[in-house]
């Protein structure tokens, strides 16, 4: 069965309901054997430590500081623990790329939402590359498998997919993909800015069209499954959701399976995706909530 993987945006819990949703997945099918895997942002630190060959079994240990199994041990070998984000260095009040600023006041309708705001909102002057170059100690060179990698150009506000229309090391690609705009700073490569590539998609999926998958697995932190008219909170997440159910129409005769928070799962990530005093408890809710899903859709057949 040819699988896909498509692991989107979210913060530290959105890492850590990964976490929960590969773990679970492990029973079913092994996500590190995936076709193709791309990751955006918190997914995309998900994809590279699949790629990696750590065993999801193992990640949601990993995110809970419990034990995990010898091979998950000594995959990650002496690479450092999960660390909370830095305090922010200085602050910048000019718009992050004025260049982007004047081709979006010029032609709006070509940029997405996300892109737009990265482009007024000011630099992030935390820097990211010490939690995303965690994995230069993983990798040596880019994975044989399709691992996709997505980030935005700064200036020209354009999707950057990198392992398959760019190419840099897997560190680099997830220190770009998880420079939040606003948050995190820039990151450059060959002297390119790079910002999230969530600006563009939270998840990404219509890359996933036209690669006769059988099965594609979504992880979706930052989506939900329902929408709750009354909680103004939940109105992000059903835009994401909306976003997601377009995306999903480039990958017509595919079996999707989405895994997004419901009313419980939300609660416990609450509305700050950067808390990372609640990556263990949502590891924990995610495994438990994405079991559930699985055994629904894998029995089902």
């Amino acid at each position: 069965m040819r699988i896909g993987l498509a692991l989107g945006g979210g913060g530290l819990t959105g890492t850590a309901f990964h976490a929960g949703v590969l773990n679970a997945l492990a029973d079913h099918v092994d996500p590190r054997e995936a076709e193709v895997i791309v990751g955006t942002s918190a997914g995309s630190t998900a994809a590279a430590l699949m790629r990696s060959g750590f065993p999801a079994t193992d990640y949601v240990a990993r995110v809970t500081g419990k034990p995990m199994s010898a091979e998950g041990r000594a995959i990650l070998g002496g690479m450092p623990a999960l660390a909370d984000p830095v305090e922010s260095v200085g602050r910048q009040r000019r718009p992050a790329s004025p260049q982007l600023v004047r081709a979006v006041v010029r032609r709006p309708w070509r940029y997405p939402p996300g892109v737009a705001l990265s482009a007024f909102l000011p630099e992030g002057t935390r820097p990211v590359d010490a939690g995303a170059q965690r994995f230069a100690t993983l990798f040596d060179r880019w994975p044989e498998r399709p691992t996709w990698i997505v980030a935005v150009e700064l200036d020209t506000g354009q999707r950057v997919v990198f392992g398959r229309d760019a190419h840099t090391t897997v560190a680099e690609a997830v220190s770009a993909s998880c420079a939040v705009p606003g948050y995190f700073a820039p990151v450059t490569i060959e002297g390119r800015k790079y910002i999230d590539g969530g600006a563009h998609s939270m998840v990404s999926l219509d890359l996933l069209g036209d690669l006769d998958l059988d099965l594609v697995i979504v992880s979706a932190p930052l989506s939900t499954t329902d929408w709750v008219a009354r909680d103004p909170g939940n109105v992000p997440r059903a835009a994401m959701r909306a976003q997601l159910r377009s995306e999903a129409r480039t990958l017509r005769g595919t079996r999707i399976i989405t895994v997004a928070p419901d009313a419980r799962m939300r609660r416990i990530m609450g509305t700050n995706s950067m808390v990372a005093a609640k990556r263990a408890p949502v590891a924990q809710a995610a495994l438990e909530y994405a079991s559930g899903v699985f055994a629904r859709h894998f029995t089902a057949r």
